[in-house]
């Protein structure tokens, strides 16, 4: 689920000075000025609310700050998001290294302990030292090919990591909540290691996760692959429709917009591969 880019809205500005006098609230009370003014610059836009969400310290001196944006859009209401980057003298929208990484990834939030429910818990143990979050689709191509062996990862090293789980199904894949629910119906039916197999059932051999709108279809390939009967009755009861929900709140608090996306000890793991250098 991608979040509509202020840069459709908005006029970037490349650098602005910013005069570097006074304490770090001072940058931020002109930061936020400085936003609100580049927003209200655009008339097609009617800013409603404007927060600093959270800030987040990066490399030589330079420092990402998250604003949370409310507007009204074409007469539709949007809710949104834009980063600003600022070294205390200056302020950019866009902040690079020459090899081509783009900071905006780094811009999550530390996650917070209520990522770390027991009953997400896929492998590991919970008690071990880290602790990783996975944020993934049961479409995606990137989850499919990166997942099993995350998981493969957790499994064979107990010891050192815990994984916990969230289904982020994409409206890119028009049956990927159907699968997500049903995955959820198989382990409150106490099928085991199901993530496991949702990642390596090749979907894609019975529908094509881009264009199947049918979900029964869906659910029938689910079923042959998992050899279950289920309904789509069944997955439409509270208790999963209600487990699915909070799984896209905790994603959506965290800035997730893409899958897989991984997090590591609480912070963002842009390479999905930092974790290995936990394994002894």
């Amino acid at each position: 689920m991608m979040k509509l880019s202020m840069l459709k809205l908005l006029t970037i500005a490349g650098l602005l000075t910013i005069s570097a006098n006074g304490a770090p609230t001072n940058l931020e009370k002109k930061l936020f000025s400085y936003e609100k003014q580049r927003i209200n610059s655009n008339p097609a836009v009617q800013l409603k609310d404007l927060k600093l969400t959270f800030s987040k310290k990066l490399e030589n001196n330079w420092t990402g700050y998250l604003f949370s944006i409310s507007l009204v859009y074409q007469g539709k209401n949007v809710n949104t998001n834009d980063i600003l980057f600022s070294n205390g003298s200056e302020v950019t929208g866009e902040l690079k290294k020459l090899t081509g990484f783009d900071y905006k990834r780094l811009m999550h939030p530390t996650l917070g302990a209520e990522y770390y429910d027991k009953k997400r818990l896929i492998a590991g143990n919970i008690n071990a030292k880290n602790k990783l979050v996975v944020f993934s689709d049961p479409l995606c191509p990137n989850c499919t090919s990166s997942m099993p062996e995350i998981i493969k990862d957790v499994q064979n090293n107990p010891k050192v990591f815990a994984l916990y789980y969230f289904s982020f199904p994409l409206d890119m894949h028009p049956t990927a909540k159907t699968i997500a629910k049903a995955s959820k119906l198989a382990e409150l039916k106490g099928i085991k290691n199901v993530s496991y197999k949702l990642y390596t059932g090749n979907f894609d051999k019975f529908f094509d996760p881009y264009e199947l709108k049918d979900n029964q279809k869906a659910l029938d390939a689910f079923n042959k692959v998992f050899k279950t009967s289920f309904t789509l009755n069944e997955l439409n009861n509270t208790t999963i429709t209600n487990s699915l929900n909070e799984d896209m709140k905790l994603a959506d608090k965290a800035f997730v917009n893409g899958t897989p996306t991984l997090f590591l000890n609480g912070e963002i793991d842009v390479t999905r591969s930092t974790y290995k250098g936990k394994i002894k």
